[in-house]
């Protein structure tokens, strides 16, 4: 294996990992009693008096986090992909 190949190996394997702590956002690994986490996406703003926090309704946020997750795993399993193809 070259420098080259070599660099991009870590810099992939870097990316896997991210998308996988992304990803662990929205569900619980194996190891804390795996399954889902249904989370609730919440907006943090400033409102002039400090910062505050809005909740999303669940049907926007089920929306949403269904999206995100979707496109982790997408963006994870390129980087796999590419990651086995060195």
């Amino acid at each position: 294996m070259d420098v080259t190949t070599l660099e991009k190996a870590n810099e992939l394997n870097k990316k896997i990992k991210e998308f996988q702590q992304a990803l662990n956002c929205f569900q619980w690994e194996q190891e804390y009693g795996g399954g889902t986490t249904n989370p609730r996406l919440i907006i943090e703003f400033d409102d002039g008096d400090g910062r505050d926090t809005q909740p999303l309704p669940m049907n926007l946020s089920d929306a949403l986090v269904s999206f995100l997750k979707a496109e982790i795993i997408k963006g994870r399993d390129t980087a796999v992909a590419e990651f086995n193809a060195l």
